[in-house]
């Protein structure tokens, strides 16, 4: 699921409410229509409740299985986390998301060498690559 995230980004908001956004952006892919999904937090000395999400508009061929795993599996997938406002885990989710994963996204990241870069880059040489290194797995994508 996650394969298709194209972007990733955090708001706050103070009015009416301390609340935290998270908006995931999503290219073209067979399980939704949805090009930005947002979970709403809200922020308190306890940490972070889920508040509101975006309804998904899921592809017609998928929304048989979606409700599926809504209804029968309460284990942490992705599906759960962003529909479910009470599944436990969802706040420390959303902690490091927001705390961790967007103020520090390139320590996610490891650089990997350019074909054919030794342990000096030379002139003219392609720039090493930034590549995913690890973050959120399981059942999340």
């Amino acid at each position: 699921m996650l394969r298709f995230m194209t972007n990733l980004k955090v708001q706050e908001v103070t009015f009416p409410s301390a609340c935290r956004r998270i908006l995931l952006f999503f290219g073209k892919n067979s399980y939704f229509q949805n090009e930005v999904l947002v979970k709403e937090y809200v922020v308190s000395a306890a940490g972070y409740r889920a508040s509101h999400s975006t309804p998904i508009q899921w592809s017609q061929h998928y929304e048989r299985e979606a409700y599926r795993r809504q209804t029968h599996d309460n284990g942490l997938n992705f599906f759960n986390w962003f529909c479910g406002h009470h599944l436990a885990g969802s706040g420390r989710i959303a902690e490091l998301i927001m705390d961790d994963l967007w103020p520090n996204v390139l320590k996610y990241y490891e650089r990997k060498k350019a074909p054919g870069e030794g342990s000096h880059r030379r002139t003219g040489e392609e720039p090493r690559v930034w590549a995913w290194k690890g973050g959120i797995s399981g059942d999340f994508g």
